[in-house]
């Protein structure tokens, strides 16, 4: 997926039907197109990566567009869209049921997942594509579709969408640091406001009390992984469980504490090494900034995850921003 611009008009729609489904596959990964009318297959996407995320705006009639198992053997990682319509209708089907997504929702889609989106009229939408990890560390066991009906008529979907609004309409004006900020702020939102644990079921054996200790554990690791001397011992007692109780809580929902640390700073690292505010440190005092106290256990997790060491990351001129 990455940046992308193209457009295709009714009279234009069957010549060019190919380069189409190339735009749509750039934008969004490997897809299906399919004719619902040749007379009137139509449409735009344009998709601007930022950081990990990517903002989306599409729109297209006469089609359908078709995720299927195969296509999904092409993803190195899943992810999902949380998309604002603002014109519809589009029939969504995923896993033998059909939605009608209309205008003025809000919609969480796992987009590997195999689903078909149909439409005849226009269907206009502004989406944000987020990686499934980053949800998954609020909502460990997230479901692959979540829908807030009437969005714009209620205050919490006000909320979300002017939110969002507000995110992508300066998508090129925001600093790193504030990127990062804004993006976690969303997520919050997005999991705060849409994701039902109905929905994206818990195991049986997770009681409401565990997933509410674990909940509160993980917002403290979020907001305090620069703290050096942070660990388990002092998030399960800010968290008022005992240490035993916080690593069985957190297993329930295959996570592991120390793990989920690590995971936080090394993104917060990630973003540092690329911020021109931060050119003037070195990484060890980056590394120290994120909250690991030992440089070399840093840069070994740093190459385990990403795959290049932390200044080899710094150097490469296409460095993830």
């Amino acid at each position: 997926m990455g940046d992308v611009s193209f457009s295709i008009s009714a009279d234009e729609g069957l010549r060019k039907i190919d380069a189409w489904r190339d735009a749509l596959c750039m934008a969004f990964g490997p897809i299906e197109v399919g004719l619902n009318s040749s007379d009137d297959f139509s449409g735009f996407v344009h998709a601007y990566r930022r950081g990990q995320l990517q903002f989306n705006e599409i729109c297209y009639r006469g089609q359908t567009l078709e995720r299927t198992s195969k296509n999904l053997a092409a993803f190195d990682q899943e992810y999902f869209t949380f998309g604002r319509p603002v014109a519809g209708p589009l029939v969504f089907e995923q896993k033998g049921h059909n939605v009608i997504v209309e205008a003025g929702s809000l919609v969480l889609l796992n987009q590997t997942s195999p689903y078909r989106a149909s439409t005849n009229s226009c269907y206009h939408a502004f989406s944000i594509s987020i990686p499934k990890t980053m949800l998954q560390q609020r909502a460990p066991h997230i479901g692959s579709f979540y829908r807030l009906e009437g969005a714009d008529k209620s205050s919490r979907g006000q909320l979300l969408i002017n939110f969002a609004k507000y995110l992508s309409e300066g998508i090129t004006a925001w600093t790193d640091a504030e990127m990062i900020a804004l993006r976690e702020q969303l997520l919050d939102l997005i999991i705060l406001l849409m994701v039902d644990n109905k929905d994206g079921r818990l195991p049986s054996d997770d009681s409401t009390v565990r997933t509410a200790h674990r909940e509160r554990a993980l917002a403290y690791i979020k907001y305090n992984h620069r703290n050096p001397d942070l660990t388990p011992k002092m998030i399960a007692a800010a968290c008022g469980i005992s240490v035993g109780y916080l690593n069985k809580i957190f297993h329930a929902a295959d996570l592991r504490v120390e793990h989920l640390l690590f995971m936080h700073r090394l993104e917060t690292c990630k973003a540092l090494l690329t911020d021109s505010a931060y050119q003037g440190l070195s990484v060890q005092q980056i590394a120290y900034k994120s909250g690991f106290n030992h440089p070399s256990h840093f840069s070994r997790l740093f190459k385990e995850k990403y795959g290049v060491s932390p200044s080899e990351f710094r150097l490469a001129p296409n460095a993830t921003r």
